[in-house]
């Protein structure tokens, strides 16, 4: 038990080291799995998959996936952005187009999700209206 506190310790460390700004340190990365890959196979198999994990998680932290129903242009992103920086640094933006929201857009950065669009509203309606109908009967 003792021993997997410290690895988790160890990964923990390994992956703010991984991080500078926002933006992960390839030369960080490969010292760390070099690492991470000495100790026994099961373990090292264990130890990097946790790593990875860790990497994605506080990448997805940095990273504002923008969804809209038209492409944005380079000053609505950079708006976007500007608005989100103001809570967390964002070092990587992702846009996609859905026409299936319908209108308005779907934000997401890290665990945070603002879902301001037209079918989101629509489904909203929906719910409450059914929610009626349910407790009148």
């Amino acid at each position: 038990m003792k021993k997997n506190k410290l690895l988790q310790k160890t990964i923990k460390k390994l992956v703010d080291a991984s991080f500078k700004d926002g933006k992960i340190v390839e030369s960080q990365v490969i010292k760390a799995i070099k690492l991470l890959k000495s100790q026994s196979t099961p373990q090292a198999i264990l130890s990097l998959a946790q790593y990875l994990t860790e990497l994605k998680r506080i990448e997805r932290k940095h990273t504002m996936y923008l969804e809209t129903i038209i492409p944005l242009s380079t000053d609505q992103l950079r708006k976007a952005k500007k608005i989100v920086e103001k809570k967390n640094k964002i070092t990587k933006v992702v846009t996609s187009i859905n026409p299936q929201i319908l209108g308005g857009f779907k934000l997401q950065v890290g665990d945070e999700v603002w879902d301001e669009s037209l079918l989101s509203k629509i489904n909203q309606v929906k719910e409450v209206i059914s929610g009626r109908f349910n407790s009148s009967n």
